[in-house]
């Protein structure tokens, strides 16, 4: 199953999302999707999941909130927007000395929010940030990410727009 995944867009569909996204099968938005128009022409690429961010000035009918569990392709996910408030690297360091019991059962963590993306595993969970892909320059590179799930493999690409 070939995936479409984006967060952060904060009201701004960025001109190169459907190119990228041609011929994907679902798009996951990780939050602060920003307008209701944004949303309007994800779905006309293909059927979103969207999950609840911390800045959403319009409600989204079907947002699942933060944090989600879903499951794609014989995956379990887990979708959140702000899974993290500090550093990735921070995050990494903790989460390696824990065990991953509060993320169990999961096989791919979503996430968003942090603006930098993120394709690393950890102690056997993928863990998945495409990043930022709204209109400011200053804030990151806009970023998103192409995931290929199916019953054997986990796969992404996190791809610069």
């Amino acid at each position: 199953m070939k995936i479409g995944v984006l967060g952060d867009t904060h009201g701004y569909f960025h001109p190169r999302i459907v190119q990228v996204f041609q011929g994907v099968e679902r798009i996951i938005h990780t939050g602060d999707l920003g307008s209701k128009e944004v949303y309007q022409k994800l779905v006309e690429l293909a059927p979103v999941i969207l999950v609840q961010g911390n800045h959403e000035p319009e409600q989204i009918d079907g947002a699942l909130p933060d944090p989600s569990r879903i499951q794609l392709a014989g995956k379990r996910i887990l979708l959140s927007h702000r899974l993290l408030t500090i550093s990735w690297e921070q995050f990494k360091d903790g989460f390696s000395r824990l065990n991953a019991l509060p993320f169990s059962p999961v096989d791919l963590v979503i996430f968003g929010h942090t603006h930098f993306p993120v394709w690393e595993q950890v102690q056997g969970i993928y863990f998945l940030n495409p990043g930022y892909a709204g209109s400011d320059p200053l804030e990151a590179k806009p970023t998103l990410a192409l995931l290929e799930l199916s019953p054997k493999s986990i796969r992404a690409k996190i791809i610069e727009l």
